[in-house]
């Protein structure tokens, strides 16, 4: 609802009024301490009474606490971290500045505390109330409730799919998210060599694939694309067949009390006295924004949540599987899945498919979040995977360490995608390597630059970058477009630079790490995975997900835009800074046991086999 680069309005020093960022007003240790607050704030709020309980037996489904998704949806709006972001801000800013007028006319909730810093410094302000856009935006999130179950409703009248009912049990049931289906390779885009490892592995018709979720990506998805996938309820086409499809009208009756319930359980949330108090931050009081979160909880994430078990439910009970796969585990779907898993004791294993974010709440569990509730005789504790498959020693120690995984749950099996990279790069000879750079538009003797991130992640900094490399002739960029995004919002900053190439997201992104000289990223694990290829990368907009790895000097790293362009020209030519770089690297990759040599998908095939053919009694109860 907020964000540290939102433009705040200040007079000050002698009546001159200007135009102010308030990340400006942000240090390193703030934006760390903002992410760190922000999560023990969501996290507290499991033990806050409403009406006589905690909120995490407070609210059930089949005797499951919804905590579980209720956190979820807190951690993916992002309420809190914005207010513990503007918060600091502005009292820097006040503390720095000594303004006289201060206004706001950007989001809601920064014109909500922009009012309340101004009374509590006692500083003039006329910026409009946050009132009405809030309300706007509780009655938005009151109809888009009522969309999406009346959708899921809707969905229930077409004919289902016969093939979603086979004959016999299978073996290994993979859930996997539609959108990220490979049509042109006829692959998952994210776990694809170990689906391949499976099934070379399993007699025909014992992997079964389970698509999640809309079959296009949610930032190019639109209304044909949604008339599209509800006139091909089974998904033609496509080696999986929709979670929907298993599940009638009659699956998900259970559910639709759920959403009958909303008003109940916004008004128990909204009645919580300690909910009440929770909302107040460092003398700021936030609770207008919290009550359109809660709106969200009560009219969107519990009925999707236990619509989403429902489905589960009915897949489970189709497919009959030995073992369930996801890497969809730590968001909602797959905590549906492990809690409905659980229920039929049926081992969940757990696949990393990209790098798991510090800060990521997902991922981050207490003690008692892992044990089962003492006043809960239903809630068994997180639904954590029966067994967690990651690429290396550091993710391993990440979930031991911050998300409380008992060790022998978590198991080292390498990166596919790592390997691909380091295989990539072998593969390529002289020939092939000028063939590639050529194809992005690098001339001979340019100095060949990646760029590997999200748009959402890089927005703010993209332009410097640009600048920076237009300034440098003997330097080549080339933008690969992440996924899940689209070349629009790159070519339009970028589209009258001749030395800058964006390249879709079809694109082989290892062939052109392999053929770089720099990888640069925000928070892409690609330049993780290049350091199998000893291509140097370079982190921008620190701090974030990967400052440990900069911290450590396997990645260099920048918190200002204006040293884009000295870091970049020290990495690209300054041979001992290079060497340097290159050490580190290779220290924390022996660290961590962070490159292997080979098989990653045949081991991770193994373990999820493994698994499949034990006693269903290994599985958690």
């Amino acid at each position: 609802m907020a964000g540290g680069d939102e433009p705040i309005t200040i007079v000050a020093g002698g009546g001159r009024s200007r135009t102010v960022s308030l990340d400006a007003y942000l240090d390193a240790p703030a934006i760390e301490a903002s992410e760190r607050d922000a999560n023990a704030w969501i996290k507290s709020l499991r033990h806050a009474l409403v009406e006589g309980a905690a909120l995490r037996d407070r609210l059930t489904y089949r005797g499951d606490s919804l905590w579980w998704f209720v956190e979820l949806y807190l951690h993916k709006q992002r309420t809190v971290v914005s207010a513990c972001r503007a918060i600091r801000a502005l009292e820097t800013l006040v503390a720095r500045e000594r303004p006289e007028h201060i206004d706001a006319t950007g989001s809601p909730l920064l014109r909500l505390l922009v009012s309340q810093a101004a009374r509590r410094h006692r500083i003039q302000t006329s910026g409009g109330s946050a009132a009405a856009a809030l309300w706007r935006a509780r009655v938005r999130l009151r109809a888009d409730g009522g969309f999406h179950t009346f959708a899921a409703i809707a969905d229930r009248v077409r004919p289902p799919r016969g093939e979603a009912r086979p004959d016999h049990a299978v073996d290994v049931a993979a859930f996997v998210h539609s959108a990220f289906w490979m049509r042109e390779r006829d692959e998952e885009g994210y776990v694809g060599p170990v689906l391949r490892a499976l099934e070379a592995r399993l007699p025909p018709g014992r992997l079964a694939l389970v698509g999640l979720g809309p079959r296009t990506n949610f930032r190019v998805r639109g209304w044909r694309h949604r008339l599209a996938e509800f006139n091909d309820p089974g998904a033609r086409g496509l080696p999986l067949v929709p979670i929907e499809a298993f599940a009638g009208w009659r699956a998900i009756r259970p559910s639709m009390d759920v959403w009958r319930d909303r008003g109940r359980v916004l008004r128990a949330l909204r009645g919580s006295a300690e909910l009440r108090r929770a909302a107040t931050i460092d003398g700021y009081d936030i609770w207008p924004a919290i009550r359109v979160d809660l709106i969200g909880i009560s009219h969107l994430q519990l009925p999707w949540s236990a619509r989403s078990m429902d489905e589960a439910a009915a897949a489970l009970d189709t497919l009959r599987p030995r073992v369930v796969l996801t890497y969809a585990e730590a968001g909602g779907w797959g905590r549906a899945l492990a809690l409905e898993a659980r229920r039929r004791h049926i081992p969940v294993v757990g696949l990393q498919h990209g790098f798991i974010y510090r800060h990521w709440l997902n991922y981050l569990h207490e003690p008692d979040e892992m044990a089962p509730s003492s006043a809960n005789s239903g809630d068994a504790g997180f639904p954590r995977p029966d067994l967690t498959l990651v690429y290396d020693g550091f993710a391993r120690a990440h979930l031991i360490d911050a998300g409380h995984f008992p060790p022998s749950t978590v198991v080292v099996t390498g990166s596919p995608r790592l390997e691909a990279f380091a295989d990539a790069g072998q593969r390529l000879t002289v020939a092939d390597r000028e063939q590639v750079r050529a194809a992005v538009g690098a001339k001979a003797g340019q100095k060949l630059v990646v760029l590997a991130t999200k748009f959402s992640q890089i927005a703010e900094w993209f332009r410097p970058l640009v600048e920076a490399i237009g300034n440098m002739p003997d330097a080549h960029l080339v933008v690969k477009c992440h996924p899940a995004e689209t070349a629009e919002p790159y070519e339009s900053v970028a589209a009258s630079v001749a030395n800058v190439r964006v390249e879709g997201p079809r694109s082989d992104l290892g062939a052109l790490v392999a053929c770089a000289d720099l990888i640069v990223t925000v928070n892409s694990t690609a330049a993780i995975e290049a350091m199998a290829v000893e291509v140097p990368g370079l982190v921008l907009a620190l701090p974030n997900n990967l400052s440990p790895f900069v911290d450590a000097g396997a990645l260099a790293g920048v918190d200002d835009p204006a040293e884009i362009a000295t870091t970049m020209r020290r990495l690209l030519y300054d041979q001992a800074a290079r060497r340097s770089l290159a050490e580190h690297r290779r220290a924390f990759i022996e660290r961590y046991d962070i490159v292997s040599t080979g098989g990653a998908a045949t081991r991770a095939a193994d373990a999820i086999l493994e698994l499949a053919q034990g006693p269903v009694s290994q599985a958690r109860p």
